[in-house]
Formats: structure tokens, C-alpha cells, sequence
């Protein structure tokens, strides 16, 4: 079955306006360094999930929450140009949407501030007015940038109607037991399958 004829894939989670920007350093306490160059981007990993769903083809929808500020808008915009559904991600008035800012030096390492806002929302009530899209979709997708008990939610209600859950296990933290009845599919990187395991992580391609 290829991804277009697949049915609806829901995402519940996080969406961040993000500030990247490109420096010979990333700054020590105390300093400033002059950067080069910078650049939006519209993620969270929630809103990376639904953009690359839409984009190799899947029926997408995003439930979440921004805040009623410009970053909030153009989050929103940006769902609206890659033809994502966007109708259950909730405008908060007073509150601010999700962002953050990311340093990337001359080696590609790089440091990050997230700033959570509007994602720490996220709760039951969300689910409840994303009832008709859970109980439709064939798969969906969390992660660990909102709350703990809005995930349990989620998962339980599209479960009640035979979706696939998958948790992307990022950031690390853990695993509730509820959650884990819950969930088809854990997706980690190398850091958070040690983290979840609890066993060291090795690599056979390493002498």
C-alpha cells in the first residue's frame, strides 16, 4: 500500500517556532559572539512528524496548541501550506506559542534554549474536541514534548478504535506503565533506548 492510498494519519503534540542560527562559536558564560547568519523554521517535533507525513503523501492531521501571538500565526500558516488539517490545534489567548533557539558553530555541533509555552496545554480536553479525527485515523504519532497525561489520553482514545500508536520516545524520560499498554511502536535514538532499557547501548560497528 503506498502512503497516498493509506488512511489518516493524527498527530498530537508539540509545535515550535524555531530561531537557527549559524556562528564560528557557540558562546561560553558570559560572552557574545557575532553570528553570520540566521533563519526561521516551523517545527516541535510534533510539527516536524504531521509536515513530513503531508509531505510523502498521508492524509494528515494536527491536534496541539499555540499561543495568540505572531509565531502562533505562522505556525498555523505553515500547516495550512502543506495542506495539513489543523482545524483541532488550539489558539490560546494569554499564552505564548512554543519556540526556541538553536546555535550551530563551524563543526555542526550545536546548543539549543527550548522554550515549551503553549505545548505545557495540552491536556484532556484537547482529545476530547479531536474525537471525530482520533476515532478516524489509522495511525497516530506522539511524542515527550507535552504533558505526560495528555499523551495517555490520546493514545487511549484513538486505541479504542484499532490505531496504530507510535511514540517518538523523545526527549528521554520515563516510560509510564500506562503509557506503554498504550503504545505499538517506540521509536528512539541510541540516548533514549539506554535511557528507557536501562543497559548500555553498543555499537558492533565499533571495534
Amino acid at each position: 500500500m503506498s502512503v497516498a492510498s493509506a488512511g489518516l494519519v493524527a498527530v498530537f503534540g508539540s509545535l515550535h517556532y524555531d530561531i537557527l542560527v549559524d556562528a564560528p562559536d557557540r558562546p561560553r558564560k558570559g560572552e557574545t559572539v557575532t553570528g553570520f547568519g540566521w533563519q526561521p523554521k516551523c517545527g516541535g517535533k510534533g510539527g516536524n512528524q504531521v509536515l513530513s507525513a503531508a509531505r510523502a503523501g498521508a492524509r494528515s492531521a494536527m491536534i496541539g496548541a499555540v499561543g495568540d501571538d505572531d509565531f502562533g500565526r505562522a505556525l498555523l500558516a505553515n500547516l495550512s501550506r502543506s495542506n495539513v488539517d489543523h482545524r483541532f490545534v488550539r489558539v490560546e489567548p494569554g499564552t505564548r506559542s512554543g519556540m526556541s533557539v538553536a546555535i550551530f558553530d563551524y563543526d555542526g555541533d550545536y546548543g539549543a534554549v527550548i522554550v515549551s509555552g503553549s505545548n505545557l496545554i495540552l491536556g484532556e480536553k484537547d482529545v476530547a474536541g479531536a474525537a471525530g479525527v482520533l476515532a478516524q485515523a489509522e495511525v497516530l504519532l506522539l511524542q515527550n514534548e507535552v504533558p505526560e497525561i495528555a499523551n495517555i489520553a490520546a493514545a487511549r482514545a484513538a486505541k479504542a478504535h484499532g490505531c496504530c500508536v507510535v511514540l517518538n520516545a523523545a526527549p528521554a524520560r520515563p516510560l509510564p506503565a500506562e503509557l506503554t499498554g498504550l503504545v505499538d511502536i517506540v521509536i528512539t535514538n541510541a540516548i533514549e533506548a539506554e535511557f528507557l532499557a536501562g543497559i548500555p547501548v553498543v555499537d558492533t560497528l565499533e571495534g
